[in-house]
């Protein structure tokens, strides 16, 4: 097809009217028609061509149509009408030409569908091609996608894992450490429980050890040597269990652990009450052998005293006229002297009876009390009487005692509420307890005011209330939370401070409460009944009965912590360093307590208590004086005392003085506030 329309468009019309036009002026008449021969015919070619041949007629043609016009044409003469082909022939070639172009337009039509539909398969071929190139480039994309989520969720999964892993590390710590709380508390408490049981035995032993003679006890130095590796080794291992670091399976084994040292106590008080019972026997057997020798002796002695009193009755009897004569002499010389008695003036009698007084006097107060330790005790309770007398009116009023209610409410609320939660809580409580002191008016429940300024007796009356509620504070909040009075002390000082005069009237609730503190063991006076004298020294009446020992110790025992903390115990920051009852006075105190005599269980409490919460302090500031201090106590004090005590204070006091000398230090007492802390 591409070659026919080469051809087709290699036939020029107009090239070939003029190439006629060339050929038509060699031509003489009519050339063409039907009944014209070809020019070819008539005049043919020279040349091994022949005419019919069509390659030489078309190279013919072909070298015509290469041929240039020749420049004589246009000088030609015109040519004839007769040289002109007939119309029908020139309207059949135009026909024929157009027809040749209407066909060619339709091949190119054709031509053209062709292509398009060649093109359109092309592009169907190419879209195709780039949809299978896409599908495969999506494939791939797939496949990356797939291998990019395939390694996310790998590192997801790993990710995940090392999470779980993570949490259950951290749980199974968590679990480690909630089960090693739980066998550390379990720990405690069998300990503890193994601990009460230990202590009890061993106060026994030792009370049954120091009920002994020297000689008895040199007989038990065995078991007391056990007795002290004992309980040391029970100290260890409590300290162990204590301080929590143990393995779960060491928890467990202290508890054994703990139980087999009550175990082997309780086998050592068996070995030794045997050991005792033994000796016991020994030695009642000795006694009765030495009982026997003396029975014996003393029936040899009776029947040589009865020998001599037969001997001596011969005497008497031959010298009794001889007795006779003397006793009437002395009968005689005696009626004289009591006529001369009568006669005498009535002093010269008792001179005797009058220096002997004093002396024994002056032994008491010596033995119960330091004359300048009762000097102070007398100067505060003058004081305090003094202010007692005189709020009498206002106490007594009947119409004032919606007064003295509203004091007392102003009073007891901001002291009842006063503890070391914070250094704003405990500055605020006191800030009320001041303004109050000051003169500033207090609401009352039912919207009353009422004010220290009201009534002129009411700033005494104020100070012993608050005074007296300081010091019931011990047998509350104190002797149960020793912490507890630390907070109270500091209140305490600063109000020392600032109204001197509450200071000793707190000083005199506290030596009315405890005698002991001055210190002051008062004597039972002669006619005085147990009941009596245990009032005198402190005790009190529980409805008609008096109040148990036990009772009474812990009452003490929370003076004495108040006691002690108001001396080591700073007071508020704004008003200066300076103490108004320093470390000097529990120095005093137990300089004084070893030279008065020991009273059974209080003295040991006392003692005890003090160390425990001015030690530190005091060990701090006198040093070697202090260890010389306490070491008198152990060995010249405690004898005296092992005298009138025998009971559990007295063996804790022992304990604890041994403690303190072994460590060469007493820990700090708990809950202490620092200087500056409000």
């Amino acid at each position: 097809v591409e070659d026919v329309m080469l051809e087709q468009e290699r036939l020029d019309l107009e090239r070939a009217l003029q190439h006629a036009a060339q050929a038509s002026l060699t031509c003489t008449g009519r050339t063409l028609g039907p009944d014209r021969e070809p020019l070819w015919v008539d005049k043919p070619l020279p040349g091994p061509q022949t005419k019919d041949d069509p390659a030489t007629v078309s190279a013919e043609k072909a070298e015509e149509t290469k041929e240039p016009v020749p420049a004589a044409v246009e000088a030609l003469p015109e040519p004839s009408l007769s040289c002109f082909p007939d119309a029908d022939v020139v309207n059949a070639s135009i026909l024929k030409r157009e027809l040749a172009q209407e066909t060619k337009r339709s091949v190119r039509l054709q031509i053209d569908a062709l292509k398009e539909k060649m093109e359109a398969c092309r592009l169907q071929r190419q879209s195709l091609q780039d949809k299978e190139e896409e599908r495969h480039r999506e494939k791939m994309e797939q496949k990356v996608l797939q291998a990019r989520n395939d390694n996310n969720i790998r590192n997801r999964a790993v990710l995940l894992t090392e999470a779980q892993m993570e949490a259950q590390q951290q749980e199974q710590q968590a679990h480690h450490m909630q089960t090693k709380q739980k066998l550390h508390k379990l720990a405690l408490e069998g300990v503890a429980r193994c601990q009460r049981r230990f202590n009890q035995k061993y106060e026994g032993m030792a009370k049954l050890l120091l009920s002994l003679d020297p000689e008895t006890v040199q007989v038990c130095a065995s078991h007391n040597r056990q007795l002290k590796d004992l309980t040391q080794q029970f100290e260890q291992l409590v300290g162990a269990v204590t301080a929590g670091k143990l393995e779960h399976r060491q928890f467990l084994h202290s508890i054994v652990k703990a139980e087999q040292y009550c175990c082997n106590l309780d086998l050592l008080e068996l070995d030794m009450i045997k050991q005792l019972t033994e000796f016991s026997e020994q030695i009642q057997q000795h006694l009765k052998a030495e009982a026997d020798r003396k029975l014996q002796q003393k029936e040899e002695e009776e029947r040589q005293k009865r020998q001599a009193e037969e001997k001596r009755r011969l005497e008497e009897k031959a010298d009794a006229e001889a007795r006779q004569k003397q006793q009437k002499q002395v009968e005689a010389d005696e009626a004289a002297k009591t006529e001369a008695a009568k006669a005498a003036p009535p002093g010269a009698q008792p001179q005797g009876a009058q220096t002997a007084q004093p002396q024994t006097a002056s032994n008491l107060s010596a033995t119960f009390v330091h004359p300048e330790r009762l000097k102070f005790y007398n100067e505060i309770l003058a004081l305090y009487q003094t202010k007692v007398d005189a709020v009498k009116p206002l106490q007594t009023e009947e119409a004032l005692k919606q007064y003295r209610t509203g004091c007392q409410r102003a009073i007891n609320l901001p002291l009842n509420a006063i503890s070391a939660v914070s250094p704003q809580h405990l500055s605020n409580n006191f800030e009320k307890l001041l303004n109050f002191f000051a003169g500033q008016p207090v609401k009352m429940v039912n919207g009353a005011a009422v004010s220290i300024n009201d009534h002129p007796l009411a700033r005494d009356y104020c100070l012993l209330l608050m005074a007296k509620k300081f010091v019931s504070q011990t047998e509350t909040a104190i002797s149960s939370n020793p912490q507890a009075a630390f907070p109270f002390a500091s209140v305490i000082v600063t109000f020392w401070k600032l109204l001197p005069d509450f200071g000793k009237v707190f000083l005199a609730y506290l030596y009315k409460e405890s005698p002991f503190l001055v210190p002051y063991v008062i004597p039972q006076q002669p006619e005085q009944s147990p009941e009596q004298y245990l009032k005198t020294i402190g005790y009190r009446l529980c409805g008609n009965e008096l109040e148990k020992p036990d009772m009474f110790l812990k009452r003490q025992t929370g003076i004495a912590r108040l006691y002690a903390a108001v001396i080591i115990t700073p007071g508020r920051k704004a008003d200066g360093p300076q103490h108004c009852f320093g470390l000097e006075e529990g120095w005093r105190w137990l300089a004084h307590v070893v030279q008065v005599k020991p009273l059974p269980d209080v003295s040991a409490t006392l003692i005890m208590e003090i160390l425990q919460t001015l030690g530190f302090e005091l060990w701090r500031s006198y040093g070697k004086q202090f260890l010389k201090l306490l070491l008198y106590i152990q060995n010249s004090y405690m004898p005296q005392l092992a005298v009138f005590d025998e009971g559990g204070p007295k063996t804790r006091l022992e304990m604890l003085l041994a403690k303190f000398l072994r460590e060469r230090q007493i820990p700090q007492a708990v809950g202490v506030l620092p200087a500056g802390f409000w």
